[in-house]
C-alpha cells in the first residue's frame, strides 16, 4: 500500500490526461455501433432465411448493406473525432 501511495505521489500535476468525458462518449458510441450491427445481422439472417427468390434476396441484402453503412457513418466519424482528441492529449 505504501508503495502505491508513493507511486501516485510521483505523478506530476503537469502530466496530461484526457478529458473525463471521453470514456463515457467512447462507451456510448461503441454500444450504439454494437446495437446497429446486431440489428443488421438479425435482418440479414431474416433475409437469408426468407422464402424470397435469390435475386430478390440479393437486392434486399444490397439495400440492407447500404442502410447499414449509412447508419454507422456518423458513429464512425465520432470515433475518429474521439481518437483525435485522445491523440492530441498525449502528443
Amino acid at each position: 500500500m505504501a508503495a502505491d501511495v508513493v507511486r501516485f505521489q510521483k505523478v506530476s500535476k503537469s502530466e496530461k490526461f484526457y478529458s473525463p468525458d471521453i470514456l463515457p462518449q467512447l462507451q456510448t458510441v461503441l454500444a450504439d455501433l454494437a446495437d446497429i450491427d446486431f440489428a443488421y445481422e438479425k435482418r440479414l439472417d431474416s433475409i437469408r432465411h426468407s422464402e424470397a427468390d435469390e435475386d430478390h434476396k440479393s437486392e434486399m441484402i444490397a439495400g440492407l448493406q447500404r442502410l447499414h453503412c449509412e447508419q454507422r457513418a456518423p458513429y464512425i466519424q465520432e470515433l475518429v473525432t474521439l481518437r483525435s482528441r485522445i491523440e492530441e492529449t498525449f502528443a
